[in-house]
């Protein structure tokens, strides 16, 4: 049997607002809720049945988080602290407790936040842009109201992502990254900021892989109070007994119960002996959505939807085969660095303990009589060779030592975290080049080269595509002009990280324009090799400059022809002005040139070209005489 739900959830709408309108008392039972109370059973057996199983495939992860947890953040999971459970314990009353005992030197901890700031800064940056959107299609010609509609979308975008909680999201959600290899985030839709992002804890979490071994849906187990669960799901929605609670009110609503959710592919649920499938969500969804009160039969799910397209993103550090967690982050390979330190730096405590406050050897005598150990005092004893003695002497020798295997350890676990990739400008010395910080950086991020793709695919195109369908849904979209009708869209990176791995590029580009500057000086013509524009607009979008900083190539052409004419124009204007006067000047000065005989040049020269004297043996004009 498909469900129908609407296209809203109620969680999408959830606020104060909504929780102050809701009923004091519940509404009372539909009376056909019992043939949906049965499917609905049915469907949340599949759910329970599943999820149990993700957790005995999770075990062997969870343990290993454990003790990351123990060691760099315990804080993160409430419920790895408590022993390693593998589920949510309501009503616990532990959230507060010192549960980081185990850390007495925090440099994992402390590399760890520069690393994932580090890594969040590169490639999902608050304060500058990290993504550009462009044609799909190679050496596509976009032309000016193409280029215009891009750079309206990507603001309407940073815009989305700057008002909502995208980026406190992506913050934690690195942090889990760089400790645990996996950094799943929930993005839904949401009435009043347009996206609501959140990301689940270390240890409630379960991540279905798909054939392509990249994750297609997501479990967790969670808790709730009485009062989240009505404002987040309903009144009507929640089973009886969380309604007696919230019409008790008072210290009622502070009672705490598990929450199951899921998100899978949108399949019919069916086994034999079924009167038939349930579970699919009506309307072409290809992800549903379920969340219910873990472990207990209800009439009905608190919640049920479906989506177009994965409303999650869980990037991985590494991934070994179809593992659904990943392997190998800088939590996972620093744990060994990091055991090792805190063992350390406790023997350095307590050999200097030992040094200063050594144990200490005493005679029988001096049993229940006054003794002092602080300086100065003095203790009465009748054999002065029989007085309080050190047990062992302890060399303090040995504090160098360890010491400087304690700094050999931090090093590592730095190196481990990239703390000088991160790091590189504060500890650049002062006769470092700009060129030699940039070759460094540019080295070491070859390592984070496999996890900057990684982070792409899993983590920023899904999570911009997801912004974007929400964006679709809700028509904030600009209405594209007709150039770009059927063109596919592209999502390229711009970051921090992104533009230091492209800078090879760009640097290729302008030693190519230097090696062309020097054979000029030589060989004038090589400068007829460069495609000049093609190469300044690529190199330009390399760097990621606005299309508005640059001219297009129909605007380019028009100004150059605008320029040809002006400069042809003025040609005409300097030889009106300049070179008429001079030839008016130069014919006066030709005329008044005597040439003997009583002729000017002029006459001369007219009659030379018959016009009529000024020839030799001619007749001049006017003077009677005839032809010899």
């Amino acid at each position: 049997m498909a469900v129908s739900v609407g296209a809203v959830a109620r969680y999408e709408r959830a606020s104060p607002f909504l929780l102050a309108m809701e009923a004091a008392r519940a509404p009372p039972p539909r009376s056909d809720r019992r043939m949906a109370s049965e499917e609905w059973n049915r469907e949340r057996t599949h759910y329970e049945a599943r999820l149990m199983m993700q957790r005995a495939w999770r075990f062997s992860f969870l343990q290993h988080w454990v003790l990351i947890s123990e060691y760099v953040d315990p804080r993160r999971s409430l419920w790895l602290s408590q022993g390693g459970v593998d589920q949510p314990v309501p009503n616990a009353m532990v959230r507060g407790l010192p549960i980081n005992q185990a850390i007495v030197d925090p440099t994992a901890t402390y590399a760890r936040d520069i690393c994932a700031a580090g890594m969040k800064e590169g490639l999902m940056s608050s304060s500058r842009p990290w993504f550009k959107f462009k044609p799909g299609i190679r050496n596509f010609e976009l032309d000016r109201a193409g280029q215009l509609w891009y750079e309206e979308l990507e603001d309407r975008v940073y815009t989305i992502l700057a008002e909502s909680n995208f980026y406190d999201a992506a913050t934690q959600m690195f942090r889990d990254l760089v400790t645990f290899a996996t950094g799943p985030m929930l993005i839904y839709e949401d009435d009043e900021d347009i996206i609501n992002c959140l990301c689940p804890v270390v240890g409630e979490y379960f991540i279905i892989i798909g054939s392509k071994f990249r994750p297609e849906g997501l479990s967790r187990l969670y808790v709730l109070t009485v009062s989240q669960m009505v404002e987040e799901f309903g009144l009507a929605a929640c089973p009886a007994d969380v309604q007696t609670l919230w019409e008790q009110k008072g210290a009622s609503l502070e009672r705490e119960f598990i929450i199951a959710h899921t998100i899978e592919p949108n399949f019919p649920i069916e086994r034999e002996g079924d009167p038939g499938p349930v579970g699919v969500v009506k309307g072409g969804f290809t992800y549903r959505e379920c969340f219910w009160v873990w472990g207990r039969a209800s009439d009905g799910p608190l919640s049920r939807r479906g989506f177009k397209d994965l409303p999650f993103i869980a990037p991985r550090w590494a991934v070994n085969g179809n593992d659904p967690y990943g392997t190998s982050s800088p939590g996972m390979i620093s744990l060994g660095d990091v055991m090792q330190l805190q063992q350390e730096t406790r023997r350095k405590a307590e050999l200097l303990e030992k040094v200063v406050r050594p144990p200490l050897n005493a005679p029988m005598e001096l049993k229940n009589q006054p003794s002092s150990m602080l300086p100065g005092h003095l203790n009465y004893t009748n054999d002065p060779s029989k007085g309080i003695q050190p047990i062992i002497k302890v060399d303090p020798q040995g504090l160098p030592g360890i010491t400087e295997d304690i700094k050999e350890i931090q090093a590592r676990i730095k190196a481990g975290y990239y703390h000088d990739l991160f790091l590189m400008i504060a500890q650049a010395t002062k006769d470092m080049t700009a060129y030699e910080v940039a070759q460094r950086q540019q080295e070491k991020l070859t390592v984070l080269g496999p996890v900057i793709d990684r982070v792409q695919n899993e983590g920023g195109s899904l999570a911009l595509k997801r912004v974007l369908s929400i964006m679709m849904r809700k028509r904030l979209i600009p209405p594209m002009p007709r150039s770009l009708i059927g063109v596919p869209m592209q999502i390229e990176y711009i970051g921090m990280l992104y533009v230091a791995q492209k800078a090879a590029r760009t640097a290729s580009t302008e030693r190519f324009v230097e090696m062309v500057e020097k054979v000029a000086g030589v060989h004038n013509e090589a400068v007829d090799v460069v495609n000049w524009d093609e190469m300044l607009i690529d190199y330009a979008d390399d760097l990621s400059v606005s299309h508005k900083a640059v001219n297009d190539k129909d605007t380019i052409g028009k100004i150059r022809k605008m320029r040809a004419q002006a400069a042809q124009q003025a040609k005409a204007e300097q030889t009106a002005t300049t070179t008429l006067p001079a030839m008016a000047d130069a014919a006066k000065s030709f005329g008044s040139v005597d040439v003997g005989g009583g002729q000017n040049a002029a006459q001369m020269m007219l009659g030379a070209l018959g016009g009529g004297g000024g020839a030799a043996g001619g007749v001049v004009p006017g003077s009677g005489a005839s032809p010899a």
